[in-house]
């Protein structure tokens, strides 16, 4: 069967289950992702020559964002008391499972008016309490990554959160907000930022981890991989080992810098031992085809809850929500 033929028939069993769990209501039909990759990654290509290690010591690197003001005390070393959920877990897959992935960056207010890469701290409140309204459940990408390769529990809705460059405010304020719903997320980190003011230092990414997350690497400087295939050794497999070495903690998934990534970055994701990545793409369904560029939604400061509630596959009653829109 052609690749083209059987990308077709991958849609319409994911879009018919889809309608199944929906009961054919307040469903939003996903668009075509714009970067799905439809080829394994093995065997493995050859990568290109020459790399180039990452020195010893962080590099200087500048923000690419403003400073973000900070809206909240930073919370307590010691995590918050989390939620039992008591909903019945489920067996899902081998191999396709729908789960929404949703991409955050800050969680605050940009002092230059930024509004893409900034979610309000009360935007973000509303929209986990949709998410907590709906039914919706964390879990780990360890989790997603088990239950594509042989089957796994999950809840009846689960949900993805991740966290890209390192931001501060992931600790000031999105940990304290997700707590109070019992939330867990993924925070991507950039090996040289954890050097720059407004982003989170080892202790603050420790207790994060202590709080039952989830940390990945973003690379060692946020490089555009396919546009620096002499760095990608360094960003990709060094990044994981400086992490690790530095926090003391397990690092388990890469996130591509920009969702862009080619045949070597692949090769060097293998190559280091990560279990998936993240990329980019506007499907829920998730599978072996895109393990290690797994689709992710983007949510925008200038998302009202409408545009949010349009990420997700199972959808419900959106009025209590509205309500709690100033």
């Amino acid at each position: 069967m052609s690749p083209r033929k059987r990308l077709l028939l991958t849609w319409i069993s994911a879009l018919a289950l889809l309608i199944m769990a929906c009961g054919g209501i307040g469903f939003v039909v996903p668009p075509t992702p714009t970067l799905a990759p439809t080829w394994t990654a093995l065997p493995l290509p050859s990568p290109t020559e020459p790399f180039d290690l990452a020195q010893d010591k962080p590099a200087t690197v500048a923000p690419t964002s403003s400073p973000t003001e900070t809206p909240t005390v930073p919370p307590s070393e010691t995590p918050l008391p989390s939620f039992t959920p008591t909903l019945t877990a489920y067996l899902r897959g081998p191999d396709e499972v729908t789960i929404p992935i949703l991409l955050y960056h800050h969680i605050g207010v940009s002092l230059q008016g930024e509004t893409v890469y900034y979610v309000s701290p009360d935007a973000f409140d509303h929209q986990m309490n949709l998410l907590y309204q709906w039914g919706y459940r964390t879990i780990s990408v360890e989790l997603l990554a088990k239950a594509i390769r042989e089957g796994a529990e999950l809840p009846p809705k689960p949900v993805i959160l991740t966290f890209d460059d390192g931001s501060e405010t992931i600790y000031t304020t999105a940990l304290l907000i997700m707590q109070k719903y019992g939330f867990t997320g993924t925070a991507y980190i950039i090996y040289n930022y954890m050097w720059i003011p407004s982003y989170m230092d080892a202790d603050q990414i420790r207790a994060l981890y202590a709080a039952g997350w989830e940390i990945g690497s973003h690379g060692l400087s946020h490089t555009d991989l396919p546009s620096h295939p002499g760095r990608q050794k360094s960003e990709i497999v060094e990044s994981r080992r400086k992490l690790q070495a530095l926090l003391d903690l397990p690092i388990l998934s890469f996130s591509y810098p920009f969702g862009t990534y080619d045949r070597d970055s692949l090769y060097y994701v293998h190559y280091a031992g990560y279990i998936a990545a993240m990329g980019l793409g506007d499907e829920t369904m998730q599978g072996q085809k895109n393990l290690f560029y797994l689709y992710r939604q983007p949510v925008k400061g200038t998302d009202g809850l409408l545009s949010f509630a349009a990420l997700l596959p199972w959808q419900g009653d959106l009025e209590p929500a509205l309500t709690l829109v100033p």
